[in-house]
């Protein structure tokens, strides 16, 4: 009969052990599904951080893009102007010697006043 008490301790023994067991499964089963959210919602944090930059790499990019064509419009709207002022110069200059001397006017004088002085 000894032995028959010494296996009912036994068996009380593993029940309670196995019920320990069972315990400290299911707290590590609730830890495990807590990591389990904790990393999804770090992944999901860390996808939305990685779009939100890529977005203002991209914004970043265009707008440098737009600045440099806005450069680049500057620069021959200025040669444009350059080149048609420096044109104007030229054609008032041409059209001003044309009066002087199409007309044949001043260079009359000129010559005349050189005769004068050379006849004197």
């Amino acid at each position: 009969m000894e032995k028959i008490v010494e296996v009912d301790h036994l068996l009380d023994n593993h029940e309670g052990r196995i019920k320990q067991l069972e315990v400290n499964d299911l707290d590590k089963e609730k830890r495990l599904r807590a990591v389990e959210q904790s990393y999804l919602k770090l992944e999901n944090t860390i996808l939305q951080e990685n779009r939100d930059t890529r977005l203002l790499f991209q914004n970043t990019i265009q707008n440098q893009w737009e600045l440099i064509k806005s450069r680049d419009i500057a620069v021959e709207n200025d040669k444009s102007r350059n080149y048609d002022l420096a044109k104007s110069n030229l054609e008032r200059r041409t059209e001003l010697a044309m009066k002087l001397l199409g007309t044949g006017g001043l260079l009359y004088l000129c010559i005349q006043s050189l005769l004068e002085w050379m006849s004197k």
